[in-house]
């Protein structure tokens, strides 16, 4: 008479089980998909590939000033990964479509860079800014990037963030 009692209790700890894989399968499975739309959109792509961009040297290189220029990259060299202030000085100077003609993009694109040197250092602005859209509708992308920052002078290197938005009016 007891086995039917033991056997109704190991059929309850099953169905447990196999609910809770089922739910780990589905949240699995929505995850990847949510991943797989996102690297699929045209504007999240050309983000990643920018940002992967602004980790380069400049070309030709050694930039000798932002005019000269055919493709913007701000680290030193390929094995220096390390960012040059002298190239973010002078593209600071230059508009939106200056720096989306250097990086090859063909959506708008605004780059903050802040600085961790000291307390309440400034924001930098490559770029300008995002205008508001006329529609108000727009798709934005935003990736923050880890950098760090080499001053020549004192010799050394500070953190900081560089933030891309890339925007597509629509």
């Amino acid at each position: 008479m007891m086995k039917g009692q033991y056997f109704s209790f190991d059929a309850i700890i099953a169905s447990v089980i196999f609910v809770m894989a089922l739910v780990a399968l589905l949240s699995y499975w929505h995850s990847v998909k949510s991943y797989l739309d996102y690297q699929n959109d045209d504007l999240s792509r050309e983000a990643i590939r920018v940002s992967n961009l602004l980790f380069t040297p400049p070309s030709p290189s050694p930039a000798v000033s932002c005019d000269t220029i055919n493709r913007f990259g701000m680290s030193f060299t390929w094995d220096d990964r390390r960012l040059d202030p002298g190239i973010i000085a002078c593209a600071s100077g230059k508009d939106q479509k200056w720096l989306q003609e250097k990086l090859g993009s063909a959506y708008p694109l605004v780059i903050n860079i802040t600085e961790f040197s000291q307390p309440n250092s400034p924001v930098i602005t490559l770029g300008g800014t995002i205008p508001q859209p006329p529609s108000g509708k727009m798709d934005i992308v935003k990736i923050r990037r880890a950098a760090t920052i080499f001053n020549g002078t004192s010799g050394e290197a500070y953190p900081a963030y560089i933030d891309l938005v890339m925007y597509n009016n629509k």
